[in-house]
């Protein structure tokens, strides 16, 4: 155990940087979580939060404040530590003694991922296989995403922790799309090869980080909110150019265009989908077992909201209203001990309410000369995205129990260790 770790401060900054890896879905989680750890330990710290790193300034040292800094690339894959740091967060403020804390964060810290390499691989077959009835509610489609979706698990996992983490969206969007254009050649004429391809590479897709960067500028977080917005449209983009570059390799820019497809799977299959899907979640994410009884019916239950809604007053307010009851079922179901962290539970809601693919289909629409499904897309994604911003924000605000807690900003602290 290192210096750092054997004091209260030392423990507040680990913990905050554990979370950071963590936060795809916006800084209030780890503001909240920090906070809550230090007032346990009697510390005064001053945050300053942005999507990749934190600054902590401990002030009640006496002239010269401590300050750490950590960094780390906001992600997602690792939601068993999500869930360990709730539980050690909430035992913090119920008088876990400062040793004890820093035993487990060594745990947690050391913890190799929860499922190993090839039942992740399984878990992205899973989720893409109850993805695809969404997308194309057909035999076919379902039957291609066993085929892309073992792919793209297989990059997925082999590629984390690489120097090519970050161009994981755009060599699955290529080799996806090679396969659709090149063996499932028939599939992808009749809908076009990003409705092929989407299921498999929405394990990809920011539609949570988008959400999450409206949601950050809605409460006035201008620094992080825009700096998530332009991370998600650059993850976009590579998605997007990976799947033009390989379609005009084959020489198929006509697979760009989206062709709509009569759905001949039945509703009710389009709904058990979601199940498979919702184990594959938490199988691809390393979330616990325990969360699949809690995240099943938040997933069914947020697509039926919406699919009712959309069809008795429409897109916007059907989004709106799912959105709302998704913030509200989360921030209620997470509260007791035990419980999934509100970040699992809202996670698949998310993918469910899918706004970066609608980005995604409107922009290679558009590299296809597609141009009227192209800007129906990028209209409704433009539409979509703050939609769900403001629904989750009004879902989760209506059932907090206490104001939020932030950080304060120290504008002249500088830097002078690194966490």
């Amino acid at each position: 155990m290192d210096q750092a770790g054997a004091d209260p401060f030392g423990v507040t900054v680990r913990i905050a940087a554990l979370l950071l890896r963590s936060s795809g879905e916006g800084v209030v989680m780890l503001e909240r979580a920090v906070g809550r750890v230090s007032r346990a330990f009697g510390v005064d710290v001053e945050m300053l939060v942005l999507p990749e790193q934190v600054l902590l300034t401990d002030v009640g040292t006496g002239d010269s404040a401590r300050v750490a800094v950590v960094r780390s690339t906001p992600g997602l894959s690792r939601l068993d530590q999500v869930v360990e740091l709730e539980a050690l967060v909430s035992d913090v403020e119920q008088g876990l003694t400062l040793p004890e804390a820093s035993r487990r964060l060594d745990t947690v810290e050391r913890s190799a991922p929860r499922w190993p390499w090839w039942l992740r691989v399984v878990g992205v077959v899973l989720f893409t296989v109850g993805f695809a009835p969404s997308v194309v509610a057909t035999t076919g489609e379902v039957a291609a995403t066993v085929i892309l979706g073992t792919v793209m698990g297989v990059l997925l996992v082999s590629l984390e922790g690489r120097r090519l983490e970050a161009l994981t969206p755009f060599i699955g969007a290529f080799v996806l799309t090679l396969i659709a254009a090149l063996l499932l050649t028939g599939l992808a004429t009749r809908t076009g090869v990003v409705l092929v391809v989407v299921p498999a590479l929405f394990i990809v897709v920011p539609g949570d980080y988008l959400s999450a960067a409206a949601a950050e500028l809605i409460a006035g977080r201008i620094t992080s909110g825009a700096t998530r917005l332009v991370y998600a449209a650059l993850v976009l983009a590579l998605i997007v150019v990976g799947i033009a570059a390989a379609a005009e390799i084959t020489g198929n820019d006509r697979l760009l265009t989206e062709t709509p497809v009569e759905p001949t799977l039945p509703f009710i299959a389009v709904v058990l989908a979601w199940v498979p899907f919702s184990v594959g979640l938490v199988l691809a994410f390393n979330a616990p077992l325990a969360a699949l009884p809690w995240l099943v019916p938040t997933v069914i239950g947020t697509f039926l909201v919406q699919q009712g809604a959309t069809r008795l007053v429409g897109d916007i307010t059907g989004t709106l209203l799912a959105g709302i009851a998704l913030g509200a079922f989360a921030g209620i179901a997470s509260r007791p001990p035990g419980r999934p962290p509100r970040l699992v539970l809202l996670l698949g809601g998310f993918f469910v309410l899918t706004v970066g693919g609608l980005g995604l289909r409107g922009a290679t629409a558009l590299l296809g000369d597609d141009i009227i499904s192209g800007f129906a897309d990028l209209r409704d994604f433009l539409v979509q995205m703050p939609s769900v911003a403001i629904a989750l924000a009004i879902g989760v605000l209506a059932t907090e129990r206490l104001p939020s807690t932030t950080g304060r900003a120290h504008p002249s602290a500088a830097p002078t260790a690194r966490g």
